[in-house]
C-alpha cells in the first residue's frame, strides 16, 4: 500500500543501509510553513513514548535546521493542487 501519495521517495539511511519509499515513508517539505508545528507535535509524541533522549535532540536540532531554512528561503503554506488531486486524494495514477 502507498503511504505517500504525493511524492514518488528513494531514500536510504545512510548508517545502517535501510532503504525507504512511499510505500513506507511520508516526505515533508522544509518549505512549508507547518512543518515546524508538525515536528514539535512528533517530538513531543516521542517524548510521551519515551524515546531516547538522542532521538529527541536530533528532533530539535531538525527543527530548528527548518526554522533557519525558511528564514533564508521561499516558505509558504502547504498545498495540493492540479493533476495531484486525482494521485493524493482518489489514488489514480499511484
Amino acid at each position: 500500500m502507498t503511504i505517500d501519495r504525493k511524492f514518488i521517495i528513494a531514500a536510504q539511511n545512510p548508517v545502517n543501509g535501510k532503504k525507504y519509499s512511499q510505500e513506507n515513508s511520508l516526505l515533508l517539505c522544509a518549505k512549508d510553513r507547518a512543518v515546524p508545528a508538525a515536528l514539535m507535535a512528533y517530538r513531543d509524541e516521542c517524548i510521551k513514548l519515551e524515546s531516547n533522549i538522542e532521538h529527541i535532540q536530533s528532533i530539535n536540532l531538525l527543527i530548528n535546521r527548518v526554522k533557519k531554512f525558511q528564514l533564508h528561503n521561499e516558505s509558504k503554506a502547504p498545498d495540493t493542487l492540479g493533476d495531484e488531486l486525482t494521485r493524493c486524494i482518489d489514488g489514480i495514477g499511484v
